[in-house]
């Protein structure tokens, strides 16, 4: 017996394959990429360099080539669009839903916003690449914005479109320079059910400014070799969102002000934004201590662009509403997260509104 019987809206996606349009191979021309860049000599889309990304951690190293935060944009007048991506092998997980970990889902821009067109996403028997298409609108040249997988590698991305159709440029992005983030699972985009449903995103679509993804799930733990590289990175401002994988509190004493001395050094104009994890059934009392010593300690020698943001303020006191494990964000949960930062964002800055 199958949910499937009775309700055909939970019918399992039927294998697609138009064979009569022309492809384009992602990175291409029009296509602007953001988010990601590609890795010819490892043969993958990536989030950093991985020269880089080895001298860190062997952890870093891998979710590095996760896709979190990629993000294509586009405009065509086809009226049929397709999709073909491999993977070094499609990861499953127990707690976060395929149609965020591992599918890309297609908005069309329009000037009321995003409008869901598609979610691409891979069967569970399709490990390795996967295949599928939706018709489009068509007519006239449209805005797209195609996300890339939260969690799993990409290695390739074929966008195919009908014979004859146009291709150019997408929307912009407002002339900001991209907002830095940086953390754990929680950053990367644990557990939404979409690619653009993670806080980043979602702030994203309100203010088009682009964004950088450095979320590292179990990973991030400002490593010297880490914040050398964050602090290379152009951005407007630095959400620093490290607090959940800092193994103890003795870690995360030693670590949170030295991570903030060493991207200063760097970045000695860039407002920083210091947040604290949600409070959902854990005591965070001693992490928010030290979290918030930093901001006060970097405030006291004269530092006029730190400011700080408490995680407790994002769920109130029934957190395990808005997460799947007591740990990770649903969709709802990364929404009010979104709400949270993006208020901040904009008393830091009228531009991010």
């Amino acid at each position: 017996m199958s949910v499937k019987k009775y309700d055909v809206n939970f019918e399992t996606r039927k294998e697609k394959f138009e064979k009569d349009l022309q492809e384009f191979v992602i990175p291409h021309g029009n296509f602007s990429l953001y988010g990601v860049q590609y890795d010819y000599e490892n043969g993958c889309f990536c989030r950093m360099p991985n020269a880089v990304a080895k001298t860190v951690s062997e952890g870093v190293e891998y979710f590095a080539k996760n896709t979190a935060g990629g993000r294509v944009r586009f405009s065509t007048d086809s009226s049929v669009l397709q999709i073909k991506a491999t993977y070094r092998i499609l990861e499953l997980m127990q707690h976060m839903p395929i149609t965020g970990s591992g599918s890309f889902t297609l908005f069309e821009e329009t000037e009321n916003g995003e409008k869901y067109v598609h979610n691409f996403s891979p069967l569970p028997k399709e490990q390795t690449c996967f295949c599928d298409n939706v018709k489009l609108q068509g007519g006239k040249m449209r805005k797209y914005i195609l996300y890339f997988p939260l969690y799993n590698d990409v290695k390739t991305l074929t966008v195919g479109l009908e014979k004859g159709a146009k291709i150019g440029k997408g929307k912009s992005y407002r002339n900001v320079a991209p907002i830095l983030y940086y953390g754990s699972s929680i950053t990367q985009g644990g557990c939404a059910s979409r690619p653009d449903a993670c806080y980043q995103a979602l702030i994203s679509k309100w203010n088009n400014v682009d964004y950088i993804n450095m979320g590292f799930s179990g990973n991030a733990k400002a490593e010297i070799e880490m914040v050398e590289y964050l602090a290379e990175l152009d951005c407007s401002v630095f959400v620093c969102d490290y607090d959940n994988n800092a193994p103890t509190v003795e870690y995360l004493e030693k670590t949170h002000f030295r991570l903030y001395e060493k991207y200063r050094e760097k970045r000695p104009d860039t407002p920083i934004l210091f947040i604290t994890r949600p409070n959902v059934g854990i005591n965070t009392d001693e992490r928010y201590r030290i979290i918030y010593k930093t901001y006060r300690k970097a405030k006291r020698a004269g530092d006029e662009n730190v400011y700080f943001l408490s995680g407790k303020s994002f769920f109130g006191n029934n957190g395990w509403n808005y997460t799947v494990d007591c740990a990770h964000p649903n969709d709802y949960g990364f929404l009010l997260m979104a709400k949270g930062i993006y208020k901040k964002l904009i008393e830091i800055d009228e531009r991010y509104r």
